[in-house]
């Protein structure tokens, strides 16, 4: 990335101009003293510095160089034939040498102005950070502009100034210096103006005294996912009063109908008290799922232990007896924070109306695609016409919606169920999750769950 700026280019002329005459005073001493052999190697000096410095004028240099070597020998070494060809072949050894060197350095030139050029007419912001003075370095036009600095006024610029926070700083360099190389590293710049943008950095490590580092402006993704979640915050929040305010009117609701039917004996009257009941107890659950529906997405997804999950799911269950049998592999679940309700609805959904229900039994299946968790009964089953309705919002029996909220929690992150049991037999519930939506787990936790 390193291009030659015009003071190096200077000190690179001053070089070649010094090794040029002090190469030439050598030849002349060692001449005029009888020395033949030594002096030649040192010609290689200037060569080199102009196949590097000067590609352009690399070859005339070279002949220039090599002409220099001739006209001291021939002027000054003795009339020795053999002196007068070592001579001219040195000469064509320094030419092949300059023109050699000189190629191999344009393109090697050519390679680094096509990076330079690559690096910094980026659409991404770059540059490189010294790790020792935290001094930024070579920061390209996009990174300049997303903080409204011009390149030269930046790369006089250290990481303090524009990370002032000292633990957001600090996390910023630990998070660069652990890993060779790091991405996804969210940081918060202060720019020219006194505003702060984020940015989404990745850094690599390069061997060098400095870290090369790439970023996108993620300030409007950002302002944004916060808007959003202040937004969904106040929505819940009106959600949980108002909900609160409805429970409260049918608690009151359900107490006077209750004071009604003791105060009546009309069998008609009793019987419309009754409805009346199981309406208002309808409407407590509906509010009831909206609650738990509220919660889906509401949090970012993690993983999960599968094992540990189906676990904490069943210690709060009522199993009225019905054994509980998992064979699981130890792997964990990428899914929403209520994966392990999934698990309640579905064994509570067996229990509850398996009738003759003995055991449940939950277990893995390899598939070309992923895995499957597969939880089946013994129950009566569910009818093949009725199969894919227990997963709709409108159809439930006595259950409220967990079998529509369960298959909603696992669509977060591309997870599926069905259900695939013979009826008569007992209900098979199928959990599908796709590769890259699970993973092995370090520690191999117990495999029984009772």
């Amino acid at each position: 990335m390193q291009q030659i700026t015009p003071k190096k280019q200077l000190f690179y002329d001053i070089c070649i101009v010094a090794s040029i005459i002090a190469t030439a005073g050598i030849t002349y001493l060692s001449l005029t003293n009888g020395i033949f052999d030594v002096f030649p190697y040192l010609y290689l000096i200037p060569i080199v510095l102009i196949a590097f410095a000067r590609q352009k004028l690399s070859i005339y240099g070279t002949v220039f160089v090599g002409c220099i070597y001739l006209a001291l020998v021939f002027l000054i070494g003795l009339p020795d034939t053999r002196l007068y060809t070592q001579a001219i072949i040195w000469f064509y050894v320094f030419v092949s040498i300059g023109v050699l060197i000189s190629i191999y350095s344009q393109v090697y030139r050519k390679e680094e102005d096509k990076n330079y050029g690559i690096y910094h007419n980026s659409q991404a912001g770059a540059f490189t950070l010294n790790k020792k003075s935290l001094k930024i370095q070579e920061p390209n036009q996009k990174f300049s502009r997303i903080l409204h600095y011009e390149c030269n006024e930046l790369g006089k610029k250290t990481l303090p100034e524009l990370i002032p926070d000292d633990t957001e700083r600090e996390r910023f360099l630990a998070s660069v210096q652990d890993q060779q190389r790091t991405g996804d590293i969210e940081a918060r710049f202060l720019t020219a103006d006194g505003s702060t943008r984020w940015a989404l950095v990745s850094a690599a490590e390069t061997g060098e005294p400095y870290i090369i580092c790439t970023l996108v402006d993620i300030t409007e993704n950002k302002l944004a996912t916060e808007a959003l979640t202040q937004a969904n915050k106040k929505l819940n929040l009106l959600n949980s009063v108002t909900r609160h305010d409805i429970l409260n009117q049918l608690t009151a609701l359900l107490g006077y109908l209750d004071l009604t039917r003791q105060e009546t004996k009309d069998p008609q009257t009793l019987r419309y008290i009754e409805k009346e009941e199981l309406a208002a107890n309808a409407i407590r659950k509906q509010i009831l799922f909206t609650r738990d529906y509220q919660n889906i997405g509401d949090q970012t997804p993690h993983w999960h232990n599968i094992t540990e999950t189906i676990s904490r799911a069943f210690a709060t269950l009522d199993t009225h007896n019905v054994r509980i049998n998992a064979d699981l592999p130890p792997i964990e679940i990428y899914a929403d924070p209520m994966f392990e309700k999934v698990f309640y609805n579905l064994a509570e959904n067996s229990i509850r109306h398996g009738e003759q229900l003995t055991k449940i039994t939950i277990h893995s299946q390899d598939t070309t695609d992923g895995i499957n968790l597969i939880l089946e009964d013994d129950g009566v089953g569910i009818p093949e016409k009725a199969k894919e309705k227990i997963f709709r919002r409108e159809y439930f029996k006595n259950t409220g919606f967990g079998l529509f909220l369960s298959r909603e929690i696992l669509s977060i992150t591309n997870l599926t169920i069905s259900e695939t049991g013979t009826p008569g037999k007992g209900a098979r519930f199928v959990i599908h999750a796709p590769k890259g939506m699970y993973r092995p787990v370090l520690v191999n936790p117990s495999h029984s769950v009772k």
